[in-house]
């Protein structure tokens, strides 16, 4: 009887593992958003199946939803059992299930031996089928997320070949000749034209990686040489807005599996948003080894950014300054797109700010060979 008391308790709780998965990724937008009417809704969906919802805020962890009422302590709630607590964002969620649910069947397969086979069977069929309904529900969400991603992809591709059309035409009208009360119109529409385009592509790329996980062309690359080559091409445009761009690297090779050409776009991103956006005078870029890898780090002195944005600048179409970005062209997706390149190559990206001012981003990417001696002479 202890093995089946067991065994329902670990399957509810693989069960609550894999819904309070679905769950997070549902409740992340409205959270961000502030969408509380979609979040009551899904709390609502979640008490008719006698599941109970708690959503906690973040760095602390302090309780500002339950859809029982407000529990001070949920955890210490013996009455339920509870999933796994999954990263939503800003928030975190976790889901319960009454624990006299749970275990009914075992309950109830207690009151005689000659009913015990019986009950537990039944029991058993009670979970099996319980289980196989929240799996259809979940692989059923699991589908419409996937649909929700290509739909986003598909559209945006479909947006990008008129705009092709469009910008092709703008230029062909300013080379034409245009008069001068055509050239302000023809250029705002450049403008724009080409800031949806790189909206668009963005969007794709996103799409893609998220889409495409396995898709990876890793080859044993120098991760030194390759941000030193990112770093060069970006100089003269640093130059032509007064910043001073340096990097410094190992003297021993930084060699490390990866997709070459992804890891280039990420560092890319970063140092262009310090170029774009920090108001710095410098850009210091340095690659070095870690325990868990290599780490490249983009640093500058500039304005900085709030703390109240630290928590949220990697998540999509997050932007600390909206007019400023939308000023230069930016939507918010550079950094989101950053930290999914570096979690496809077993790695991570974080921000910390420098004092007095300034923000500093590092880059982790697992490597390859064991890590070059952290006393070498650095490479400039």
């Amino acid at each position: 009887m202890s093995a089946f008391r067991a065994s329902v308790l670990e399957w509810a709780g693989n069960d609550l593992f894999s819904r309070t998965k679905v769950a997070a990724s549902t409740l992340e937008e409205p959270l961000r958003t502030g969408d509380f009417a979609a979040v009551h809704a899904f709390s609502r969906q979640c008490a008719a199946d006698g599941v109970r919802l708690s959503i906690f805020g973040k760095p602390k962890g302090g309780l500002v939803f339950d859809s029982l009422g407000g529990f001070t302590d949920v955890l210490r709630d013996s009455d339920y059992i509870y999933g796994a607590i999954e990263d939503a964002g800003a928030f975190e969620v976790m889901l319960g299930i009454p624990l006299d649910r749970v275990l009914a069947p075992y309950r109830r397969a207690k009151t005689s031996l000659v009913l015990a086979a019986l009950v537990g069977i039944a029991g058993m069929f009670f979970v099996f089928f319980a289980l196989y309904r929240q799996r259809v529900r979940i692989r059923e969400l699991a589908r419409l997320e996937k649909f929700r991603r290509e739909f986003v992809a598909d559209v945006s591709h479909e947006i990008k070949t008129p705009l092709t059309g469009i910008l092709g035409a703008v230029d062909m009208l300013e080379d034409s000749g245009a008069s001068d009360a055509q050239r302000p119109l023809l250029s705002m529409i450049s403008k724009e034209s080409k800031r949806l385009n790189t909206l668009v592509q963005q969007i794709l790329d996103l799409a893609r990686l998220e889409r495409e996980s396995n898709a990876l062309d890793p080859a044993e690359t120098d991760l030194a040489d390759l941000v030193r080559e990112t770093v060069e091409s970006l100089r003269p445009r640093a130059e032509a807005a007064g910043i001073a761009l340096s990097f410094a690297a190992p003297e021993a090779p930084c060699i490390a599996t990866i997709d070459a050409r992804l890891v280039s776009e990420a560092i890319a991103n970063l140092v262009s948003n310090a170029i774009r956006h920090s108001g710095s005078p410098d850009v210091a870029v340095s690659v070095s080894a870690t325990a868990r890898g290599f780490a490249v780090v983009v640093e500058d002195h500039g304005i900085g950014i709030p703390p109240e944005h630290a928590e949220r600048i990697f998540e999509r179409f997050h932007r600390v300054d909206p007019a400023r970005a939308a000023e230069s062209g930016g939507a918010g997706l550079g950094l989101a797109i950053v930290r999914r390149i570096a979690r496809l190559h077993g790695g991570d990206v974080w921000f910390s700010p420098v004092v007095p001012s300034g923000s500093r981003f590092t880059l982790v990417v697992k490597s390859a060979r064991s890590a070059a001696p952290q006393n070498a002479p650095a490479r400039h």
